[in-house]
C-alpha cells in the first residue's frame, strides 16, 4: 500500500488479534474498494507472525502492540502512530478486522460525504454510516427509528464497524481514544467527547438505512434486545465497567446508577440464568465496582477473545 499524505487522504488502522484469514480477507475487501485508504496500518495485539505476513502481502505497513491491549489500545496505539505523518485536512479510518465493507463502492460514497460535509461545516469531526444517540439523563444508547434515516444524520457516537472517519486536525485537538478502557465503548467515548465540546458527527442516511438492510436490522423497533445466554462473562465485565464510567462522564446525575446496578443486575441474571459458575455471574458487578473505583485498564484477560463461554 503506497503512502501519500495531503489534504483529503485517508489512512486507515485496522486492529486485530489471533486471526490472520480473518484480516486477509478484510485486507482483500479494502483493496477492492474503488476508493481505497492511501495507507493501511495493522496493528497486532496477539504478536502473530502470520499476521505480519498476511499485512505484508497485502502491502500494509505492521505494528506490533507487544500485548493484548485491546481495540481501544490498538486503535490509540495506530492514532500515535499514524498522525505524526498525517496532514491536517486528512482523515483517520478505524476498520474492525471481521466487518467488511458490504460493497466496492462504499468508501467512496462516504468519503464524498464526509468531504462535502466538512467543506460546510467546520465543526464536522467525523462520518460513518451507523450510529446512535445517547440519553444523557438514563446513560443509554437510543436508535433512530428507519425513517429518520434521511439526509444528514445527525449522531452523538459512529459505531465501530460502520468506518468511522475522523478528521485529523479534530484529532489533534480532542486526543485519541481511550486506551484504559481496553475493551468496549472506545468508539463512544470518543463520539460523546468531541460532542461535549462542541463537534459533529453524522452519517449519509441512505448509506445508513443501506447498511441497515444489508444487516437484516431494518424496521426493527429499536427495542431491549435479549442478550444471548451463551454471552462471554469476560464481554459482560467490561460492556457494563465501560458503559458505566461513560455515565459517569457524560450523563445525568441518575445515569451512572441506571449503568452500573441496572446493567451488574442484568448481567448476573443472565450468566445465573445460563447456569454459568459463580466466579463469572459474579463479574458483572465487579464491572460496576470498578467503575466507580476508577480500575480501568486490562482487569479481566479476555483469553483469546472469544464472544461466547467455553
Amino acid at each position: 500500500m503506497s503512502q501519500t499524505t495531503g489534504d483529503g487522504a485517508i489512512w486507515a488502522v485496522v486492529v486485530t488479534f489471533a486471526r490472520p484469514a480473518t484480516l486477509d480477507s478484510m485486507l482483500s475487501a479494502l483493496g477492492r474498494q474503488t476508493r481505497r485508504p492511501d495507507h493501511i496500518l495493522v496493528v497486532d495485539n496477539g504478536s502473530d507472525v502470520e499476521v505480519s505476513r498476511v499485512a505484508a502481502m497485502h502491502g500494509a505497513e505492521y505494528a506490533d502492540s507487544g500485548d493484548n491491549i485491546g481495540p481501544a489500545g490498538g486503535n490509540a496505539l495506530g492514532m500515535s502512530l499514524l498522525l505524526p505523518r498525517a496532514a491536517d485536512g486528512d482523515w483517520l479510518l478505524f476498520i474492525d478486522d471481521d466487518d467488511e465493507p458490504a460493497d466496492d463502492s462504499l468508501l467512496q460514497r462516504l468519503e464524498t460525504f464526509g468531504k462535502d460535509a466538512a467543506a460546510s461545516d467546520p465543526r464536522l469531526a467525523g462520518v460513518g454510516i451507523g450510529g446512535s444517540l445517547y440519553r444523557r439523563q438514563w446513560g443509554v444508547f437510543h436508535r433512530l427509528e428507519d425513517h429518520e434515516l434521511t439526509g444528514a444524520v445527525e449522531l452523538d457516537v459512529l459505531f465501530g464497524g460502520s468506518l468511522p472517519m475522523y478528521r485529523v486536525d479534530v484529532i489533534r485537538e480532542v486526543g485519541a481514544f481511550d486506551e484504559q478502557l481496553f475493551w468496549g465503548f472506545e468508539e463512544a467515548e470518543f463520539g460523546l467527547r468531541l460532542r461535549s465540546l462542541g463537534y459533529r458527527l453524522c452519517a449519509p442516511g441512505p448509506l445508513f438505512l443501506e447498511a441497515r438492510r444489508l444487516a437484516g436490522t431494518q424496521g426493527d423497533s429499536g427495542g431491549p434486545r435479549r442478550t444471548p445466554l451463551d454471552k462471554a462473562a469476560w464481554r459482560r465485565y467490561y460492556s457494563v465497567r465501560n458503559s458505566t464510567v461513560l455515565a459517569r462522564r457524560y450523563g445525568g446525575p441518575a445515569a451512572s446508577t441506571i449503568a452500573g446496578v441496572g446493567g451488574a443486575a442484568k448481567g448476573m441474571l443472565a450468566l445465573a440464568r445460563g447456569r454459568r459458575p459463580i466466579a463469572e455471574i459474579v463479574l458483572p458487578a465487579k464491572g460496576a465496582a470498578d467503575a466507580y473505583r476508577g480500575r480501568l485498564g486490562r482487569r479481566i484477560d479476555p483469553g483469546l477473545n472469544s464472544k461466547v463461554s467455553a
